[in-house]
């Protein structure tokens, strides 16, 4: 998937995957390399992705490159620090806490567009996540506190939605449901534009159907 920088000496610590830059210029172009990394993945996909490319779009040298990501992985695990905050702040304004009346077929239909909203403006944001992903042996560990907060998150909605439910059952209920959300919509993201519509809405239905019963014993 990207290119690997050899240990020659497995006695010694491997040098930091990134440099974190101190002064604004550096941090600047940091930025830059992650705005070409999310635009050049965005248009050919992970493994086209190579740091030369990056490089090119980001108006930089390879070495410029290098010099604050040690390889390909690197950046991606950059890029997949940028999403976990923009998912944390999609899922917030979603869940709708403050509404745990709200249906669950209009809850369900706000968190798929929400997301899909995300992808739209970070294009690359399910390639990363597929190539990274746990269920895929991925081996990010930013993937997977992505995956936990996310899960937390439908533990406090479930929670919220349904006093009462045992913890151990939400976080069953909200392990499932996140990554069959997160599987359908990245397969989504790879089907002509004109033929999602119904599968979003198959999504949504999905996880009412799944959900009423669940939430049927807690019901006011």
């Amino acid at each position: 998937m990207s290119e690997v920088v050899a240990v020659q000496d497995l006695g010694h610590v491997a040098p930091p995957e990134r440099r974190a830059p101190v002064q604004r210029r550096g941090r600047e172009r940091v930025e830059a390399i992650l705005d070409a990394a999310e635009s050049v993945i965005g248009e050919v996909g992970l493994e086209a992705a190579t740091t030369n490319a990056i490089a090119e779009r980001a108006g930089a040298s390879v070495g410029s490159v290098y010099h604050f990501f040690r390889n390909k992985d690197a950046i991606v695990d950059a890029l997949l620090e940028r999403y976990l905050e923009q998912v944390l702040a999609v899922m917030q304004s979603s869940r709708r806490l403050a509404e745990p009346w709200v249906p669950l077929e209009e809850l369900f239909e706000g968190m798929v567009a929400a997301f899909l909203a995300l992808d739209e403006t970070q294009p690359a944001y399910f390639a990363v996540c597929r190539a990274t992903s746990t269920v895929t042996g991925g081996r990010a560990d930013v993937a997977l506190e992505m995956n936990r907060h996310m899960e937390a998150m439908v533990v406090e909605l479930l929670r919220t939605r349904n006093p009462g439910m045992p913890v151990e059952d939400a976080h069953v209920h909200a392990a499932l449901s996140v990554t069959a959300v997160h599987a359908v919509l990245d397969h989504l993201q790879s089907l002509p534009i004109e033929s999602r519509p119904p599968i979003k809405a198959a999504l949504v239905a999905m996880m009412v159907r799944y959900f009423e019963p669940v939430e049927a014993p807690y019901r006011r």
